[in-house]
Parts: structure tokens; sequence; C-alpha cells
């Protein structure tokens, strides 16, 4: 899932905040209609991609700057005029307003072959495997509990604690947030599908249209929330057995390390393209 932030007048807050939520491919993680006094939200959630307004570059740009450090910047402007000053920026790619479906969705899958093909060449990232943690399960913190995770059914969300559902039953609570308790679990076993819900992937036994049970049992019939859906049907569509007649929505050429490394001036080469169709 790749996650964006837009910057910009309300017009193209709103048209680009549409075509992310149409785009399976990407979430919107938070907009603003007017420069923010602060960028701590955007600096706090590091979307992948920043779309920013051209009037938002002028005076100090030390906050583009950082964001650089860790989203690709797209900007955005009316014409054409700003084309080549993106590459100054920095830019990984400049959109004309109004932005067309087709010309976002395109931006996107650039953006997606290009993250993916950089990822293949650096070489996959084992994930830390986790099969077991602490948890202090009372209030002084004097006690702790060892949870094994394979004996790990669901967290439920409470009021300012979590309960653990193990299997036999059992439940333990400890005072954390859903949010620390998804960090430390490793993705590839867990899955939020609820502000309330954190499952065990290897404890469903059926999913019912938005509902998931666990382990065969009605009790543990819990609800996929709206916000979680698109990422949680992704993740388990990847373990779906498919036909062969079924075609993959990307394929990736031998010419990977190519692609990365003339992609700035492949964007310039199309840049010139749209000056000259305009001219």
């Amino acid at each position: 899932m790749i996650s964006c932030y837009v910057i910009g007048e309300l017009h193209t807050v709103e048209s680009l905040c549409l075509h992310i939520n149409d785009d399976p491919l990407t979430q919107l993680k938070g907009d603003a209609v007017q420069q923010p006094e602060s960028f701590d939200a955007v600096y706090s959630i590091r979307p992948d991609i920043v779309f920013v307004d051209v009037a938002f570059l002028h005076g100090s740009n030390n906050w583009l700057e950082r964001i650089k450090q860790f989203s690709s910047i797209v900007l955005i402007s009316e014409n054409t005029e700003m084309a080549f000053e993106a590459f100054e920026h920095g830019a990984f790619d400049y959109l004309i307003r109004p932005v067309t479906f087709n010309r976002f969705v395109k931006n996107i899958h650039k953006f997606y072959h290009l993250t993916q093909l950089a990822y293949s060449l650096d070489g996959p990232q084992k994930q830390q495997v986790i099969n077991s943690f602490f948890i202090k399960a009372d209030s002084k913190g004097l006690k702790e509990f060892l949870i094994k995770c394979d004996e790990l059914v669901y967290i439920q969300a409470m009021q300012n604690y979590v309960v653990l559902h193990m299997e036999n039953d059992q439940r333990f609570s400890c005072h954390n947030s859903m949010k620390e308790m998804e960090d430390s679990l490793p993705s590839n076993g867990f899955s939020r599908i609820h502000r309330s819900y954190i499952i065990n992937d290897e404890k469903i036994t059926s999913i019912e249209g938005n509902m998931v049970i666990l382990r065969g049992d009605e009790r543990n019939k819990l609800l996929i929330g709206n916000t979680y859906r698109k990422t949680f049907f992704e993740k388990k569509a990847q373990k779906m057995i498919r036909k062969k007649s079924e075609i993959q929505i990307f394929s990736y050429s031998r010419l990977a390390s190519v692609l990365i490394t003339f992609a700035g001036l492949l964007l310039k080469i199309q840049t010139i393209a749209e000056l000259n169709i305009q001219l």
C-alpha cells in the first residue's frame, strides 16, 4: 500500500483525495488546504508520496528538504512553467492541474515499479521473526508474562488497555496501546482489521463478507473495519490460489537497473514532450 499526503488548494486536494481513495494501491494519510504552520503531522506519518502545490514553494523550503528525507515529492501546477524547476527541488514527478485519474494512476504505477525494482536490487530485507514477547500484566509492572505468538489468537482494545485472547480461553491485559502492539508484532503474521482488533492470521478459519472467524468459534467472529479492509483483503489475496489464465497486474523487465538509473532522464523527456504538445 502506497501512503499519500496532499498539500494544496481546495480543488486540488479534493480531486487528488478522490483519486487516492479510488486507486487500490494507494491510501490517504492526510491533507492540508493551506500551508501548515507546522509539518509535524507529515513528519510523524512519513508517507511514501507527498503531493505539493507549487504555490507552497515560496520562501524557505527547509520543510520540503526534511520531507524529502523520507518521502517522494510530486509537484502540482496549473501549467508547465515550473516543470524544470521541479527537478531542482528533487521532485519525483510533476502533474498539471486538473489531474486526471489516468495521469494519477500513471504516476502511482511509476512509483510502484521503481520502488519495487530498487527493492529487488537492494535485496529483500527479512523481517525479524518474533516468536514470543513479555507484557506487564499488572498496574505496578511487577509481574510479567511471556506471550507466545503461536498461542495468541487476537488482541482487543479496551479503554486504556488491551486484552490478549489466547488459546484455551486464557486472557491477559496490559496497559499498552494498539499502536504499540501493532508496531511490535510481525506484520507477516498479524493483521490490524479494526481499530479494536489485531488478529493472528494463522488463526483464521473463514471470512464471511466483512467478518472474520478465528479458530472456528463464532464467539471469535470479528468485524473488519472500513479503514483496514483494503489492506487486509490485499494481504489475503496473496494467499489465494489463482487460475493460470489470470494475468498479473505488474511485470518486471530484465532492464530493472537501467530503469532506476535513468528514471530522472525519462521524467525529463516526458516533461519536454508535454511542453512540445502544448506549444
